[in-house]
């Protein structure tokens, strides 16, 4: 059992080893912690052959300190404080329990007792500080499932704690093969490559989120690109046909954009652009899409909006993007902007390349009645 499970601490340690690159917080550390418990495991096996200080108290302390190293990794993973004082004085408390119940007076079920309850609050403590499943980044698999597993370790070692402080099984020698003492063994030993794997599973997770979001969201500004943007805009309306409520569309223009970036450079253009989606982004609501199009042209979707509502707030729009950005970070010199906006409504079974299209002659007329205003669009 030992050497199976150091084994997997071998696999899970090139695991991890393939995802350093990756610059995800945690890793370094749940590579540590199965470096950590390969050693604790191999002295393990060393019982009756080494000196009892490798087998007993450095290899029970080490298997701690791993344990513990999970739950750091876990919490830089979800950046959340590590309980750094009271992880110190749990590993002090066992190492110094390990010596003293082995050396001044030998009680394999006080050790074993000692160690359960440490094992024990390290498992809830992770179960703990994983989120639920709702709030994870992708998928809810991985979060359920390194959540219940901690969960259900923490039991097991509050299990074993309790059957040797009642005396159900009292155990001479670690070593001895007896139900509990195979069942206890291997609770014990598969944490490690079990919480690996959920870690594991939840760092694959976040790194599909961000892929996803990469190409999601224009390189630049953080928007929704144009290909999200039309994905989203396809569900919205299919939504909006099948419910009868309202849509509106805004398509919005950067005026005289390529006189800025002829005066000023294209760094100076690039300011406006992502000026422009942070003021955009404190107008509109959760629940509406703002996309970049294509060089300086958004639009917005506006789901469950009417004509005269979404007018509305491309009126707010216009008049926060009549502003100035600064040309340099430490310049007082500054470049002024501002926007034209076209407004469409959803027409009943208008497709949403036909409502772009109307959105986009309605910023025409605006661009042409002197630009810096905002044009409905007829149905």
């Amino acid at each position: 059992m030992l050497l199976i499970t150091a084994l997997a601490s071998v696999v899970m340690l090139f695991v991890l080893q393939s995802l350093i690159g990756s610059k995800i917080s945690g890793v370094r550390e749940w590579r540590a912690a199965n470096i950590l418990a390969i050693v604790s495991l191999i002295l393990y096996a060393l019982r009756g052959i080494a000196p009892d200080v490798l087998p007993v108290v450095v290899a029970n302390t080490l298997l701690a300190a791993a344990v513990s190293v999970v739950l750091i990794g876990f919490c830089k993973f979800l950046h959340l404080r590590v309980p750094k004082r009271p992880l110190v004085i749990g590993l002090a408390i066992v190492a110094s329990s390990m010596a003293t119940f082995n050396y001044l007076w030998d009680s394999v079920t006080v050790r074993i007792v000692i160690v359960s309850i440490f094992h024990s609050a390290v498992c809830f403590a992770i179960a703990k500080t994983i989120p639920s499943p709702q709030n994870s980044t992708r998928s809810r698999y991985s979060y359920l499932f390194t959540k219940l597993t901690a969960a259900l370790f923490g039991v097991g070692h509050a299990f074993r704690g309790l059957v040797y402080v009642l005396g159900i099984d009292v155990l001479i020698s670690a070593q001895q093969s007896t139900l509990w003492n195979v069942l206890f063994l291997t609770i014990g030993v598969i944490v490690l490559p079990v919480l690996t794997l959920g870690a594991t599973m939840m760092v694959h997770d976040r790194m599909m989120s961000e892929a996803e979001n990469a190409a999601n969201s224009d390189f630049l500004t953080g928007a929704w690109s144009r290909r999200a943007f039309f994905t989203f805009a396809a569900k919205e309306i299919e939504r909006i046909h099948r419910s009868g409520n309202a849509l509106s569309l805004l398509v919005l223009d950067v005026d005289h954009f390529k006189r800025i970036n002829d005066e000023y450079g294209h760094a100076v253009g690039d300011q406006v652009l992502v000026d422009l989606t942070l003021r955009a982004e404190t107008v509109i609501r959760n629940i509406d899409y703002f996309g970049r199009l294509g060089g300086e042209e958004f639009a917005v979707l506006l789901p469950d909006t009417s004509l005269e509502a979404a007018y509305t707030v491309a009126e707010r729009l216009k008049a926060i993007l009549d502003t100035h950005v600064p040309i340099t970070e430490n310049s007082s010199e500054s470049v002024s902007y501002t926007v034209s906006i076209g407004v469409a409504h959803l027409q009943a079974d208008e497709t949403f390349s036909h409502l772009l299209q109307r959105a986009d002659e309605a910023l025409y007329k605006a661009k042409e009645a002197g630009r810096n205003t905002v044009i409905a669009a007829e149905a």
